[in-house]
């Protein structure tokens, strides 16, 4: 799910790429150093590096800056798809399978079009032995090797395969307030760091989160603070809203086999008509 820790994790980055467009070892935009960081700066830390000639660029979400947001709950949706890693051939009545399997991936077989038997394993070998016995429990007298399975059948053999994936919805947005704030020894210093963060954040305002989730970034406002010019510290807020969303994650299965059962229906005249 997708957590304020995400949200300012982002802008973080965001602020980073645009200080440092060729990496840190490169040089910041502004020819000094500038630390960046999540939260708050440490006032004693600050005043060091204002007296060194370092900015600062903090990220940080205030405390009381939440909004309640119109809730548009999302259907589910697949964060993960399925990963099949193996391949089989069915030739007769025998599967080869080759390759290795994939965290969760399963055979089914549809044997006859009326006994279904479908297994996982932590090999290949372990997982044609498995379905080997399944089969045998219906009847049926299969032999698994370490990559095939031989089952005589009837008339039909169906095999197919699955595997195990992540689906998530959206159970919950919420808008939160953060303040990208430069902290700088010189107005210049200050005017050019926060130009370069605010074309950055405001040049892509809908964001992948971890969780594919969405979030909206939408500019609010900006604070210009010369009150601590006597400390050598200037300052500038860009204050943007986050629209996030919380969702919730399980895991979800490809579907290999269905299953119908008809039950004899109440109503007595049309019971007597399907007897």
């Amino acid at each position: 799910m997708a957590d304020l820790s995400d949200v300012t994790a982002y802008l973080l980055q965001a602020a980073t790429d645009a200080v440092y467009p060729n990496g840190a070892a490169q040089g910041s935009i502004v020819g000094a150093g500038v630390r960046l960081m999540e939260g708050w700066p440490i006032a004693k830390q600050l005043d060091a590096d204002m007296a060194a000639g370092k900015a600062n660029v903090s990220v940080f979400p205030p405390a009381g800056a939440g909004t309640t947001v119109y809730q548009v709950l999302d259907k589910t949706y697949v964060i993960q798809r399925a990963a099949i890693a193996t391949t089989f051939t069915l030739t007769g009545n025998v599967v080869t399978v080759a390759g290795t399997l994939a965290p969760g991936e399963f055979m089914t077989l549809v044997i006859d079009g009326a006994v279904t038997c479908s297994q996982t394993g932590s090999s290949v070998a372990d997982m044609l032995t498995k379905l080997a016995a399944q089969a045998q429990s219906f009847g049926y007298p299969a032999v698994a090797t370490s990559n095939t399975l031989a089952v005589p059948f009837g008339h039909e053999l169906v095999v197919r395969q699955g595997g195990k994936a992540v689906e998530g919805k959206v159970v919950h947005r919420q808008q939160q307030s953060v303040w990208i704030t430069v902290w700088a020894p010189t107005p210049t210093m200050r005017n050019a760091l926060a130009a370069a963060i605010d074309v950055a954040i405001k040049s892509k305002n809908r964001v992948t989160m971890p969780d594919t989730s969405q979030a909206l970034v939408v500019y609010s406002r900006t604070n210009t603070i010369d009150e601590q010019q006597a400390a050598t510290i200037y300052r500038r807020d860009l204050i943007f809203n986050v629209d996030y969303a919380t969702i919730e994650q399980f895991p979800a299965y490809t579907i290999t086999s269905t299953q119908v059962s008809i039950a004899k229906p109440g109503n007595t005249a049309i019971a007597t008509a399907v007897t």
